[in-house]
């Protein structure tokens, strides 16, 4: 690049006289010796520029990449994020892992540190570690190579686990026998859920401790007793809904539809509201995270799929003629009655008379029934961080239904059931239905 731009500036700049030589020249040689300076002079400009805009793409994509990597500073910025080093995993392994996770800025950062430190990245030691986001390559480095920061003893609870899902792995983890998770959990408030998220219950609501055991990595051994278990993740709870903005984003939820007044509804039960206020008490949307939780597939959805439950509460039937009642009609409520129970999921593919699973009056978990329109009794799963912001946050949108149609999980939405049975096709076609 160098060797041509400069025999081309070299022959441009030649052609340029003196300011004597051009004024002792006939006038029509004047003229035209003006014009092909001003020629010369723009493309010795664009030359440049072409030079400019060429240093700056090998900056970024040459240098940038290879010589300068991006790199984040100091310690983190507060969020937690778990990261599990594998057996046998090299240093790049790590590096790429960490850029992944959002811990490092870079995944060469983190090599370069590692080689600047006399390649001591090769000292990590396999484990769970609980680090934080944008930290340094340097910080992140000296904190994996830190042994008291590597979890010996650690138990991952993964998101949209239930409660007896999570008493099964702690007691699997830690030898305590799943009953005295049970026996402690009977009484939520003494284990540290705020009585908040007991208030305007309705008469089918009961207390637990579902939705309220925060998804995790944690540190037990067989020295904690059930009841401190449960404590900790509840801890975590509500650590996360403070620093999410939780209680204060639920207020600013819109009623999807200010005219209705359910209480018009005669015999249906819907709890609550039954006087035609539009109020989202904090368990209402514990509840619906828990849904989006156990329904979605890509987080991009989670916000749409937590509106498509508030829709289907707050949104008249009777005016929109799409469904029988005000009630969540959710596969994965009546299967959560099911696995309580002790009882297997039904899949969408089972030979079943769905009207009768789905519609069933006696059993509480059949959101599809009139009688049991409104909220369920519990959450039906602990959601994480990301979909209880989704819960709080709900998309605008007049959607009723949904059905998840592509393999990356992305679902279809819509809010005549027309519509409905058109993506219902379409992901029939995909093998997702």
């Amino acid at each position: 690049m160098v060797g041509p731009a400069a025999e081309v500036g070299n022959g441009m700049l030649g052609d340029f006289r003196t300011e004597d030589e051009r004024a002792a020249a006939p006038r029509s040689h004047r003229r035209k010796d003006s014009g092909k300076s001003l020629i010369a002079m723009t493309l010795v400009v664009a030359l440049f520029g072409v030079l400019g805009v060429g240093g700056w793409w090998a900056y970024n994509n040459v240098v940038k990449e290879y010589f300068i990597a991006e790199d984040f500073t100091g310690d983190g910025n507060g969020t937690e994020v778990v990261v599990t080093v594998e057996d046998g995993w090299l240093v790049s392994d790590i590096a790429g892992e960490l850029e992944e996770q959002g811990v490092v800025a870079s995944a060469k950062a983190f090599l370069n540190a590692s080689e600047d430190d006399g390649d001591s990245g090769t000292g990590i030691q396999p484990g769970t570690y609980k680090m934080q986001a944008e930290m340094s390559a340097a910080s992140a480095l000296a904190f994996l190579l830190a042994p008291e920061n590597r979890l010996t003893n650690a138990v991952t609870i993964p998101e949209g686990y239930r409660i007896f899902e999570v008493f099964q792995a702690l007691s699997d983890h830690t030898g305590v026998p799943v009953e005295e998770f049970e026996a402690a959990a009977e009484d939520p408030e003494a284990l540290g859920v705020d009585p908040i998220w007991f208030e305007g219950f309705g008469d089918r609501q009961v207390k637990s401790v579902e939705g309220f055991l925060f998804p995790s990595t944690y540190e037990f051994d067989e020295e904690w007793t059930a009841a401190e278990m449960l404590s900790a993740m509840i801890d975590q709870f509500n650590k996360v809904i403070d620093e999410i903005g939780f209680l204060e984003d639920i207020q600013n939820i819109e009623d999807p539809d200010p005219d209705f007044d359910p209480s018009t509804l005669g015999e249906q039960t819907f709890n609550p509201p039954t006087n035609g206020e539009f109020k989202i008490y904090p368990w209402m949307a514990l509840q619906i995270a828990s849904i989006v939780q156990s329904e979605s597939g890509i987080a991009e959805d989670d916000a749409k799929i937590a509106r498509v439950m508030y829709n289907k509460l707050y949104l008249s039937w009777i005016d929109h003629a799409q469904t029988n009642c005000n009630c969540f009609e959710s596969e994965a409520i009546w299967n959560y009655g099911r696995l309580y129970n002790g009882e297997e999921a039904i899949t969408s593919h089972a030979d079943i008379n769905w009207f009768e699973v789905m519609r069933d009056p006696d059993n509480p978990w059949a959101a599809s029934a009139p009688e049991n329109a409104g909220y369920m009794p519990t959450p039906i799963s602990n959601p994480g961080a990301a979909v209880l912001e989704a819960a709080a946050n709900p998309a605008d949108g007049d959607w009723l239904f949904f059905v998840t149609a592509y393999e990356d999980g992305s679902a279809l939405f819509a809010h005549d059931h027309d519509d409905h049975e058109d993506n219902t096709e379409i992901a029939q076609a995909n093998g997702m239905a």
